[in-house]
């Protein structure tokens, strides 16, 4: 069963990226409710910022592993996921009346995407010893 869920992954895993990326903008620019977990944390939405980017930015690591031997395409990669990263903060400063731009936001995007990239190639060879 397992071996079937990894073939599954493997083989449509560009598909995943793409809608993941679509995903996060689509909860970046959409009016959610709040909920409160009873954390208490302050700044709590930093964290949730840092999970999503460090997500995005793993499946899309996933999905151009063939091709990360080419750090091009890594630094790309990071670069990539960061614009995109700021084009939501100011999307949402800009088309929407309930959410602002936010530069920690953006800061806990990239320290998402770092993390990622830094235990990427772990979780890639836990992955391949499934």
């Amino acid at each position: 069963m397992l071996q079937r869920i990894k073939k599954l992954l493997e083989h449509n895993a560009l598909i995943l990226a793409i809608i993941a990326t679509a995903i996060i903008a689509l909860l970046s620019l959409t009016h959610l409710p709040k909920i409160d977990l009873g954390l208490h944390i302050k700044s709590s939405d930093k964290y949730l910022h840092t999970i999503a980017y460090f997500t995005l930015s793993t499946i899309w690591l996933f999905a151009l592993r063939n091709k990360l031997n080419n750090k091009l395409v890594k630094i790309v990669l990071i670069f990539s996921l960061a614009i995109y990263g700021i084009i939501l903060e100011l999307l949402q400063g800009e088309i929407t009346s309930y959410r602002t731009a936010d530069l920690y936001d953006e800061f806990a995007n990239v320290t998402g995407i770092l993390l990622a990239v830094l235990v990427f190639d772990k979780l890639l060879k836990w992955f391949n010893s499934i």
